[in-house]
């Protein structure tokens, strides 16, 4: 798997306050092993604060992602994902980044944004238990499992589902390009 990735670039969104620091963590390392330049998205540019008291460094905020400049945008969970819940510019940014060919993910709570954005309607998804009755709403084929792959959507149960959901994101991007 390493440089199977060399030259990819994925943005990993993650909120402000209360992000899972595996959420972020897995995927990071795994996307870096594989080669990929790997950039973190937030609201805010100062320091983002997880739920087991971990920061996270953004590189930049969320609203000025641009498709073309990705190949993967991946909204990280935890409590502080609903920051983004009602978000249009981040719904549009997953709508356009899906349009544009990129590979989309979400995991744990992070799944009802994608299924806001109106993303997983008709498709198989998966997010924390919690948000089983707000994707079935939305449209989303439940499946419950710890990843679920739909071409290049890409959705994780959670946080013990963090390295599951790495290594279906690192495939999802290798059948991409």
């Amino acid at each position: 798997m390493n440089g199977s990735l060399d030259g990819a670039r994925a943005v990993l969104v993650v909120a402000h306050h209360g992000y899972r620091e595996e959420e972020l963590e897995a995927p990071r390392g795994a996307l870096e092993a594989a080669g990929a330049l790997v950039r973190v998205a937030s609201s805010s540019l100062a320091p983002a604060t997880g739920m087991s008291g971990g920061r996270a460094e953004p590189d930049l905020l969320y609203c000025a992602v641009r498709p073309d400049d990705v190949d993967a945008l991946v909204f990280v969970g935890g409590v502080g994902a609903a920051e983004f819940f009602h978000d249009r510019a981040a719904h549009r940014l997953a709508r356009e980044a899906l349009q544009a060919g990129k590979v989309v993910g979400a995991l744990c709570y992070a799944s009802s944004i994608l299924a806001e954005a109106g993303l997983l309607e008709g498709r198989p998804a998966t997010g924390w238990p919690s948000r089983e009755a707000h994707l079935r709403a939305r449209g989303a084929a439940w499946t419950g499992a710890a990843v679920t792959v739909d071409g290049r959507v890409v959705t994780g149960r959670g946080p013990e589902d963090a390295d599951a959901f790495a290594r279906a994101l690192v495939g999802a991007m290798t059948r991409r390009g």
